[in-house]
């Protein structure tokens, strides 16, 4: 990964070494999720009693070794969607990911069906594909990156946008491997988007930048199947979070 970064900076004309203050931070993050998009073409009452996007927020810590993401916690919205006695509850689950760059280890603290799991493994050293267009975010100036993901049961499109000025290979969720902190993020052309709100750069807080340690310990294909089988066991839900409740 340090010899691909030498290169790509050599290949820009850009020097290696970059300020050390910009290694260190806190960045606030949007998650806007369509909550139409899957949903099948006769499912007219869902869209009535769904609003079409969900929007959440949380934040990135990182330092120049390590990088941790997680929720930011807000008052949890019960919606009553058009009567009827049926109210639209919207649950987030706790989720934790932890990046650490120098020993290349990634943890992640999931919650699934109310039960903590902890996720240990390599970080994916993803395929991406750096394109030619730009895009400023925050004041910085990013570069476009592109990936094909096939891991799911679909194809997924993902474009990311990176930040050289910010030399730390990370980003949002399970995001990263590129020169320069990831600062947004679109799957499938507004399915899903990540975008980056405000940047510090400062040392996050003592004792906030640290490895998760909760949960029963598990590895990434089991937790998949476990949510794979769940999902088809109630009926190809997308397991958003959300279940409907009648008074």
């Amino acid at each position: 990964m340090k010899l691909y970064m030498l290169l790509f900076w050599l290949a820009l004309g850009l020097p290696w070494v970059l300020p050390a203050q910009n290694t260190d931070g806190v960045i606030q993050f949007e998650e806007k999720m369509n909550m139409h998009r899957n949903l099948p073409e006769d499912a007219g009452d869902m869209r009535a009693m769904i609003p079409e996007f969900r929007i959440m927020k949380s934040e990135l810590l990182f330092s120049a070794t390590e990088s941790l993401y997680r929720n930011v916690e807000e008052e949890e919205d019960d919606d009553d969607m058009g009567g009827n006695g049926m109210v639209i509850k919207m649950h987030r689950p706790e989720a934790l990911f932890y990046r650490n760059l120098a020993t290349n280890q990634r943890l992640d603290q999931r919650e699934f069906i109310g039960k903590r799991y902890l996720i240990e493994d390599v970080i994916d050293q993803t395929p991406w594909k750096v394109g030619m267009e730009t895009r400023e975010i925050l004041g910085y100036n990013c570069m476009q990156a592109l990936w094909e993901d096939t891991t799911a049961d679909r194809k997924r499109t993902v474009v990311a946008w990176f930040a050289p000025d910010i030399p730390v290979a990370s980003g949002p969720v399970t995001y990263g491997a590129l020169p320069g902190m990831i600062l947004a993020i679109d799957i499938n052309d507004g399915e899903l988007q990540l975008t980056a709100k405000s940047i510090e750069l400062k040392a996050p807080k003592k004792g906030e930048l640290e490895a998760p340690t909760k949960g029963e310990k598990t590895t990434q294909d089991d937790f998949q199947k476990m949510m794979d089988d769940r999902i088809k066991a109630m009926g190809g839900s997308n397991g958003r979070g959300m279940r409907i409740i009648r008074n």
